[in-house]
């Protein structure tokens, strides 16, 4: 059969004519006053039987809410929680911080979890908790991996950090099957923060507003990163300026508090999601968000057919949060590509030093290779087939071993 793909002119060598981002912006629009109701509710979870509803609780980061979860579970008493060997590192930090032991499960070359290795550590009598990742967006086999844990009398725990809007093969949300599930709500959403905890028997904690002026200065690289994606050279000149102004100033001045950094710090823990978060959520079309992400998966990866990527096709409900691409070198290909305009991601390079990778070379090779490819709804076809030429014309550096 044809493909359908897009196709793509050879790279010629000059510089960069636009620059892709790798995660969402924010349009100016979203932050203008609105008289229109908000859209419908990000979790529309199904009451249990007696007709309650789960608590959803609000933070900055989405650790805070793994963090809350398993202190919670364990409630005091020593346990173990298995983890995906395959993991980003401050996640088992806040594991471990709860006053959990570690131990780890086997995930396959194609991120997807062994079943069968998880159901034999799984019977070690000090294991407590599951801890399930949905890598990337793409489901894990969650109702088998619940049906195990109700066996063992096991506790689960869903991570869907990567996964916000997915759904499994039968059409439910990921995160309504466990007895919790955490959610970041900035790598999929344009907004300047966000983790959530939505659990039915997890307390909810006094969380303390994050230092506003950390919120505006976030939600101001998002807009700056919109006026580059849409005003080439323009928008570049001025965001360049910008972060020159704000690391003279602001950075030295204001109290920040990052996202998306690699270890736990104590205040992680403890800060709520600012109000703009809500209200920035509240107007964003979250279906129009699906679709779009789904549809520039796909143009992507017809576009780069034969090359190693993981997850394609997509599988029916997934809400990508990127495209992973095997590379036989990461820095040079990461470099190769911002090079060429595509801010593309080191997806995991490192993980947690308690997980040994001699039992898992699956793991240690997706370390090796995968990188993220953007494919968020703020780009369009012209975008999308511009990160398609860029990979193709670095295919020297992007070729897999």
């Amino acid at each position: 059969m044809r493909s359908t793909a897009p196709r793509t002119q050879p790279w010629s060598g000059a510089p960069a004519r636009r620059f892709v981002p790798a995660l969402p912006t924010l349009e100016p629009r979203l932050l203008m006053p609105s008289w229109s109701p908000p859209r419908a509710p990000l979790f529309p979870f199904e009451p249990q039987r007696d007709g309650s509803a789960p608590s959803i609780q609000h933070f900055y980061l989405a650790r805070a809410g793994v963090f809350h979860a398993i202190r919670h579970f364990l409630g005091g008493r020593p346990g173990t929680v298995l983890l995906p060997a395959y993991h980003h590192g401050v996640e088992v930090e806040a594991v471990r911080a709860a006053g959990a032991k570690l131990a780890f499960y086997r995930i396959d070359s194609e991120m997807r979890v062994d079943l069968d290795d998880l159901a034999e550590r799984a019977r070690a009598p000090e294991v407590r908790v599951v801890y399930l990742t949905h890598f990337a967006g793409f489901a894990q086999p969650v109702a088998e991996v619940a049906r195990l844990c109700r066996e063992r009398g096991l506790f689960l725990v869903e991570d869907c950090a990567l996964a916000l809007l997915s759904r499994d093969p039968f059409g439910r949300p990921l995160g309504q099957t466990g007895d919790a599930a955490v959610f970041c709500l900035y790598k999929t959403l344009p907004v300047p923060h966000g983790g959530l905890l939505v659990a039915r028997d997890v307390p909810l904690e006094d969380s303390p507003a994050p230092p506003l002026a950390s919120t505006l200065h976030h939600a101001a690289g998002l807009l700056l990163a919109d006026l580059e994606l849409h005003s080439s050279g323009l928008g570049r000149t001025v965001r360049a300026l910008a972060r020159a102004a704000a690391h003279a100033t602001v950075d030295a001045l204001v109290p920040m508090v990052q996202t998306g950094t690699q270890h736990l710090r104590a205040r992680d823990l403890e800060l709520g999601a600012s109000r703009l978060v809500e209200q920035l959520v509240g107007r964003i079309d979250l279906e129009l968000v699906r679709v779009k992400r789904r549809r520039n998966f796909r143009r992507l990866a017809d576009a780069l057919a034969g090359a190693p990527l993981v997850g394609a096709p997509l599988a029916e409900g997934a809400c990508p949060l990127f495209v992973p691409l095997r590379v036989r070198d990461k820095p040079s290909a990461l470099a190769a590509l911002r090079a060429r305009g595509v801010e593309a991601i080191d997806f995991w390079r490192s993980g947690d030093p308690a997980c040994d990778l001699k039992p898992f070379p699956e793991v240690a090779a997706l370390r090796r290779e995968v990188i993220e490819l953007p494919c968020h709804q703020s780009l369009d076809d012209d975008a999308i087939d511009f990160v398609a030429r860029a990979v193709k014309s670095a295919k020297e550096v992007l070729a897999h071993a």
